[in-house]
């Protein structure tokens, strides 16, 4: 590839729609590049989600007119006054520099300048030098020796809503999944992931029942219980005579919505008030969370097995049930580093709060720090670079003493740690908007270094589900022509640890 020099940046943000009825912002970047011969102007634009999780403890999001206008007055002034792209890890370079000075500057958690302005900036300035250089997402991380492997991640399907997304629900768990894992293609995923969506569809007008979708484009509609949806998926599964090796059934229980007040939370109790079973104490919980595991052979994965406030529920999950599941930390975590590495460095699992981390752009609200975060997880952090950030953040000394505590007594040592137990990370939506299809890069930079890779935008519906989707069948046809072998991460991508019964 010639050498790219990019110059004069220009940037700007915008409200544009969102797809949940609200304004949201995009960010504009233009810029002169030179590659090789070439001279030209390059205008992209980026969409950033309309933040549906936006705690304290994650970036935090101003009002949009205040954002845009510190896109102006803060964030542009930043930018650099050329970027020299020679090579892929130059891109992931410059757009370190760029976000560690947001980092050091927007105030904690980003309030001051604006999570959503942050991430505005941060994903377009990354999405302007990957394209103006002409490289791939999928080439970024392309191994010395060449790319001849790459892992589509495992796609998790939305197929019933419940929890706080669906009014008069009884069904606690806020999401059900169904995943193709013996598929040969990325394309082969989605055909299937079509078919069992249209046959789950035919059932429900089988039965009387409504068709509607909610926020993810899931399925909503009247259920008994917290397993009248595990089920209907089984039904599927079976009609299209699909063996229980072909598929694979999980989770989101989102169960930050069960311990709202400060009493349960003090307590340490649940209040499953969605199905009506009542208040729970954190080992019923945890009784609960086996007896969905156990409903099904090819059950793989649950998220946020308890709340946001509660990491004593996920280590007891882990401890128990870490080597048959996958146990997903979200609410917990927020795509934070100073959380993620205490929660998942102990090489004893009774220590651990799961064994995958759900990554999401806007929690994390810089594209960096998404990238470390990912990188901890997978095992292919540079303990510098994430020591740099942790120290701009003014987080090293809380996470250092965290550790002593597990008895752990460096970063580094925590970084081989997680490294070394083989976890996965789990690409998640709340991050694009608009026509943008930024969230796909995500799944296509880490696919040519691990199979431990799993993805999810809703079900194979809706604008904004397809705009992540179909980018992954366009980069399988291109490595295809490339001869690059492509596989589906399937089982092989579950956490080191885990076993699934089915498959001994």
């Amino acid at each position: 590839m010639a050498k790219t020099i990019i110059s004069n940046f220009k940037l700007k943000g915008r409200e544009i729609l969102s797809s949940y009825a609200a304004f949201t912002l995009e960010g504009v970047m233009s810029a002169k590049v030179k590659r090789g011969k070439e001279n030209f102007t390059i205008t992209e634009r980026n969409g950033i989600a309309k933040g549906t999780s936006d705690g304290e403890a994650e970036a935090i999001y101003i009002p949009n007119d205040k954002a845009i206008k510190s896109i102006s007055k803060n964030i542009e002034p930043l930018l650099p006054k050329k970027v020299v792209i020679s090579k892929p890890q130059d891109i992931l370079d410059a757009c370190g520099e760029f976000d560690l000075k947001l980092v050091e500057k927007a105030g904690p958690n980003k309030k001051n300048w604006g999570g959503n302005a942050c991430l505005a900036a941060s994903t377009i300035f990354f999405q302007t030098l990957l394209n103006a250089s002409g490289y791939k997402a999928w080439e970024i991380l392309k191994p010395k020796g060449g790319l001849k492997t790459f892992y589509m991640p495992n796609i998790a399907f939305n197929m019933v809503c419940g929890g706080e997304h669906v009014p008069g629900t009884k069904q606690d768990i806020q999401e059900m999944f169904f995943f193709a894992m013996n598929e040969k293609s990325v394309k082969g995923v989605f055909t299937t992931g079509v078919k069992f969506f249209k046959q789950f569809e035919k059932n429900l007008v089988r039965d009387g029942l409504p068709t509607g979708t909610a926020k993810e484009r899931g399925f909503v509609f009247p259920v008994k219980d917290n397993f009248e949806g595990l089920k209907r998926i089984k039904e599927c599964a079976k009609q299209l005579k699909l063996k229980n090796t072909d598929w694979a059934i999980g989770t989101d229980n989102a169960f930050s919505e069960l311990q709202k007040t400060d009493i349960l939370r003090n307590e340490g109790k649940y209040d499953m008030r969605f199905s009506g079973m009542g208040i729970k104490t954190r080992q019923q919980l945890i009784n609960f969370n086996w007896s969905v595991v156990k409903s099904a052979p090819n059950f793989v994965t649950m998220e946020d097995p308890g709340s946001e406030s509660d990491p004593e529920a996920h280590r007891l999950m882990t401890g128990k049930y870490g080597n048959r599941v996958q146990i997903v930390i979200d609410d917990a975590a927020v795509t934070q580093m100073r959380f993620i590495i205490p929660f998942l460095a102990s090489p004893d699992r009774s220590k651990r709060c799961g064994n995958s981390v759900l990554i999401k752009l806007n929690q994390a609200g810089t594209f960096t720090e998404t990238r470390l975060a990912t990188e901890i997880v997978l095992g292919l952090a540079d303990v510098k670079t994430v020591e740099k950030f942790l120290t701009a953040r003014n987080d090293l000394k809380n996470v250092i003493e965290q550790l002593k505590y597990l008895g752990i007594y460096s970063l580094k040592e925590a970084i081989i740690n997680i490294k070394n137990s083989g976890f996965t990370a789990f690409f998640s939506h709340r991050s694009t908007e608009g026509t943008s299809e930024f969230l796909p890069y995500m799944p296509l930079i880490y696919g040519a270094v691990s199979r431990k890779v799993w993805f999810k935008a809703g079900a194979p519906n809706g604008e904004r589900n397809l705009q992540n989707y179909n980018p992954l069948i366009r980069a399988e046809e291109e490595m295809l022509e490339k001869k690059i072998k492509t596989v589906v991460a399937g089982f092989g991508g579950l956490p080191d640890e885990v076993e699934i019964p089915l498959l001994k």
